[in-house]
């Protein structure tokens, strides 16, 4: 009887390694699968990209020509050539990042200090008309789109006499809802021991929240820098608005000078274009981590 048990058991071993490399050739088959999905799909997402980028070195009365009907040669400059890099920037487009790049920094500092410093004060304080004041100033702006309220806004710089001024560039976008509910929903979760024990060690409200809860904030922070920055970045409508003139002209202002009444200079858009999405690029490509870890803990709450 012993016998016939051990060869049962011999004769099993097989099977079970068997069906154990048949599972790990199934599972490595599924990941194969969704591997190449993914990558088939990130390619048909990064090709209008990588057409664009070929575009913006090619003549513009070429643009087009591998395009319709679409063909893989269109992947490629047809005739190289640096003209519309030269073009636009002999048009100011220098001037134009360097302004971004000025106003979107002032707004980073200057935004994310306001908007954190509020955050703090929904998250840690109690006051009269607390939920109200949430509901209606942070969260109801999430339903109304920005351009609806260009309106008040031009009349309100044009009172001050702040137009083609960086006060109408910069005022307004301080500001940001989506910022200050991050920070609030961030703070809450910073334990309330820690508060007060450095409220007890005799730390006021301004110490506590700059070298306790902010050195604590590094995925909210710089969230909250990023949105703020691609803000001013990306505007167009509110700058060629309220600051026409072409000593305050912005990044995407400025890609639009190539589109003319009668022709549109292809080439030089999509340069422009190219120019302004790498900046996006470099900055998300490093931080995405922290940005997913402060929306992720950032759960909604109320």
């Amino acid at each position: 009887m012993g016998a016939k048990t051990g060869r049962a058991i011999s004769g099993a071993q097989p099977l079970q390694g068997l069906k154990l490399r048949q599972h790990v050739w199934r599972h490595t088959g599924e990941r194969l699968l969704i591997y190449f999905l993914l990558v088939l799909v990130a390619l048909l997402a990064l090709l209008p990209l990588m057409w664009a980028f070929a575009a913006s070195f090619t003549p513009n009365a070429k643009v087009f020509e591998h395009a319709f009907p679409f063909s893989l040669r269109a992947l490629f400059p047809v005739e190289f050539t640096l003209e519309a890099y030269g073009a636009i920037f002999a048009r100011g487009f220098g001037d134009a990042l360097k302004n971004s790049f000025w106003l979107a920094g002032v707004t980073v500092v200057l935004g994310g200090t306001i908007n954190a410093l509020a955050g703090f004060a929904f998250a840690r304080f109690e006051f009269r008309g607390k939920r109200f004041l949430f509901l209606t100033v942070i969260l109801l702006p999430f339903l109304v789109p920005v351009d609806l309220t260009a309106i008040p806004r031009f009349i309100l710089v044009n009172t001050l006499d702040w137009r083609n001024t960086w006060q109408a560039l910069i005022v307004p976008g301080l500001g940001n809802s989506l910022a200050i509910f991050l920070f609030r929903q961030f703070f809450e979760e910073i334990p309330q021991d820690l508060i007060d024990a450095a409220r007890v060690d005799g730390a006021s409200w301004l110490q506590l929240f700059f070298n306790v809860v902010l050195p604590l904030s590094r995925p909210v922070l710089i969230t909250a820098a990023l949105f703020l920055f691609l803000q001013q970045w990306d505007a167009y409508f509110w700058p060629l608005l309220v600051a026409p003139r072409p000593e305050l002209r912005l990044v995407q202002v400025a890609i639009s000078t190539a589109v003319e009444e009668h022709r549109t200079r292809w080439n030089e858009q999509l340069a422009g274009s190219m120019l302004a999405a790498i900046v996006p690029i470099l900055l998300l490509l490093p931080f995405q981590r922290y940005y997913i870890q402060a929306v992720t803990s950032s759960g909604l709450k109320d």
